[in-house]
């Protein structure tokens, strides 16, 4: 019996329509969705605590708990303040309307209409930019609030800091203000401005310093880049040498954290694009099956032989292994630079990136550690600076193993290929481990080696001894 045509079926019953609805209402939402900024998973929360929860400040539309902490509260009234000192014309840079009382010189003061409209133009582009289980069920005035006052903040808090630092338009105002004169402060705002859910669309922050400039008659094109302001606000917290020469001013950024991040990134993806490699090699091993990153612990490389070198005034995320040495930038680990890798290692685990850098780099200190010796080890070689115990320094970066499930080498695939071939060599020749076992075992120590060459000398000694004993009674007389 043939099929009933379309227009002959009975209509399907409201629970089934209701599902069809449903699910493509589903479907069309995914169709549309391009977001940069998703929520950090809840495994990669309990790898380090508060590490992506802000401690002075929260920036952005997202909603959570914390925000009804005390210690948020009060920077709420410095984002008024800053945004105030706006509006009230009392910019800081050059503008023929007269002296103020800071020394500076005053701009028109910006309209809060201007900022508003632009906000309203970029509304769609800006609820894109989040994540759909970001939950911003906000009316587009709230939306526009955040991103006025928030924006406003973080412009002026990265061109006063840059003005302080670097040029002399820093009047007593400046000099005096509470947070930039508190380096404790600063520092915690660094941290904070660098967490994943506390990004605003580059976008949004471009748009906002365009007309900072523009009240301050500064031709945008020629005023000192936002990204070179964030860089230059950024960099104490993980030091670079040139951290602004490194910025890539074609590449589009995401937000601050995409933008001080993809300063660690030059050397290496040079570095890869010289090598050439191969994406899909760098996951197989020659039968087909996936590789894992392996490395060896510290410990063991040790037992090896390999030696270990401080690499100094190299890039972060340059390492390089050769002559039987692997070579590693020093890092410096506090509670505020494991924040800020971690959040580096979320950004990339939640947008699709065509190269994992931080992933990969966090991936190799991991494998390199697996006990509070292998911390001992790095820490002795001052390839690690550590601000926290070595028992907490291995609990972490084994935490992080469990959390991390592509295995994909990434950029060390070549440097991490030829340790684990050198590993290879040294365990199959039997001679070579029974000699490091031999030093190692009976050479671990000072004493033990003075004690070996003591016994050494009596030995001479005696046999000396002897001989001549033996020599007085056999000699001819």
């Amino acid at each position: 019996m043939p099929p009933p045509d379309d227009d002959n079926k009975p209509p399907l019953p409201d629970d089934v329509s209701g599902a069809k609805d449903f699910i493509a209402g589903m479907l069309a939402s995914n169709e549309k969705s391009s977001w940069t900024i998703d929520m950090v998973p809840r495994n990669w929360r309990d790898v380090h605590k508060n590490a992506f929860l802000p401690e002075m400040i929260r920036i952005g539309p997202f909603r959570a708990d914390y925000e009804l902490d005390n210690r948020l509260w009060v920077m709420e009234q410095h984002k008024v303040r800053f945004l105030n000192r706006l509006l009230g014309g009392e910019l800081l840079h050059v503008h023929e309307r007269g002296e103020d009382d800071d020394g500076g010189r005053v701009a028109e003061a910006l309209r809060l209409d201007d900022l508003l409209e632009a906000m309203h133009r970029l509304e769609p582009k800006t609820r894109a930019f989040y994540s759909e289980r970001y939950d911003l069920p906000y009316s587009n005035a709230v939306l526009m609030k955040t991103m006025v006052v928030d924006g406003c903040f973080v412009i002026e808090l990265l061109r006063l800091y840059y003005d302080l630092l670097l040029t002399e338009f820093a009047g007593k105002a400046i000099k005096d203000d509470p947070i930039l004169t508190k380096p404790q402060i600063l520092t915690t705002l660094r941290r904070d401005l660098l967490l994943l859910e506390n990004q605003l669309p580059f976008f949004v922050l471009e748009k906002l310093y365009e007309l900072i400039n523009k009240k301050n008659n500064i031709d945008h094109q020629q005023a000192v880049p936002l990204e070179e302001l964030a860089v230059t606000f950024f960099d104490p917290l993980l030091p670079q040498k040139n951290a602004a020469s490194k910025l890539d001013p074609k590449r589009p950024k995401d937000h601050l954290l995409d933008v001080f991040r993809s300063t660690f990134l030059k050397s290496v993806s040079e570095k890869v694009h010289n090598k050439g490699k191969n994406q899909v090699e760098s996951r197989l091993n020659p039968n087909g099956s996936m590789r894992g990153i392996v490395l060896h612990f510290a410990s063991k490389l040790q037992e090896a032989g390999v030696q270990f070198e401080k690499w100094k005034d190299h890039d972060l995320l340059d390492i390089e292994f050769g002559r039987r040495t692997l070579r590693v930038p020093p890092l410096s680990l506090n509670d505020y630079t494991i924040s800020l890798l971690l959040n580096f290692v979320g950004y990339e685990l939640s947008v699709d990136h065509p190269e994992p850098f931080f992933t990969n780099y966090l991936m190799f200190w991991e494998s390199l550690v697996n006990s509070p010796r292998d911390v001992q080890i790095l820490c002795k070689h001052r390839i690690i600076n550590n601000m926290e115990s070595e028992k907490e320094v291995a609990e972490l970066l084994m935490r992080c193993r469990e959390v991390i499930y592509d295995r994909n080498l990434g950029y060390l695939y070549y440097e991490i290929k030829d340790v684990n071939d050198y590993c290879e060599r040294y365990y199959d020749s039997k001679y070579r481990v029974w000699w490091r076992s031999l030093i190692r075992e009976r050479f671990s120590s000072p004493w033990t080696c003075l004690s070996l060459f003591a016994a050494i000398i009596l030995l001479l000694l005696t046999l000396l001894q002897t001989f001549y004993a033996m020599y007085a009674y056999y000699r001819p007389h």
